[in-house]
């Protein structure tokens, strides 16, 4: 089954979830409601450094749980996952971290571009529509279905050859 739909851009310009999140919108830490603020902020910086975090979008209440590595995307569940820089990074806005993550929401390849603020956990983030991996995923997607058609093909073609098979062929089969 494919990941994303045939035509990602389309649905991201036209569904409103994604026009409502397109915005900078605020968002918070949602992490460890339970605890006090000063463990929530250390265990968010602790969530940071192996590499996800929960952050939701205020406006709509939408959580998110997030991947800030490089290979959030892959099937390959042995790569490192360990945030680089240019999706956590602490150095570049004191008191602040920036943070990018990819991935697939409702059949899309979107990027989540935003920042926390170290101190209250909330900040502002929005999603971009993320080109380079539609088009990753959109040649993974024709290539699982022009396999599937093969096999269907395959399938239909073994059973006209078995339904054959079953069928006779001579009167005198006919009569037996």
């Amino acid at each position: 089954m494919p990941r994303v739909f045939p035509d990602q851009q389309k649905k991201f310009e036209s569904e409103e979830v994604f026009k409502k999140l397109s915005q900078d919108s605020d968002i918070k830490y949602t992490g460890f409601k339970d605890k006090p603020h000063d463990e929530r902020r250390q265990r968010f910086i602790q969530d940071l450094s192996e590499g996800h975090s929960i952050l939701t979008f205020v406006s709509t209440g939408t959580n998110l749980t997030l991947l800030f590595c490089s290979k959030a995307l892959s099937d390959d569940r042995t790569a490192e996952h360990k945030p680089s820089r240019e999706n956590v990074d602490f150095e570049s806005e004191l008191g602040k971290v920036h943070l990018s993550s990819r991935f697939i929401m409702n059949g899309v390849c979107v990027k989540w571009i935003g920042w926390v603020d170290l101190e209250t956990l909330t900040g502002k983030a929005k999603l971009v529509f993320d080109d380079q991996n539609a088009k990753i995923e959109d040649e993974v997607m024709r290539q699982v279905m022009k396999e599937t058609q093969e096999r269907v093909r395959l399938f239909e073609e073994s059973q006209r050859k078995w339904q054959e098979q079953r069928q006779p062929h001579s009167p005198s089969e006919m009569a037996s």
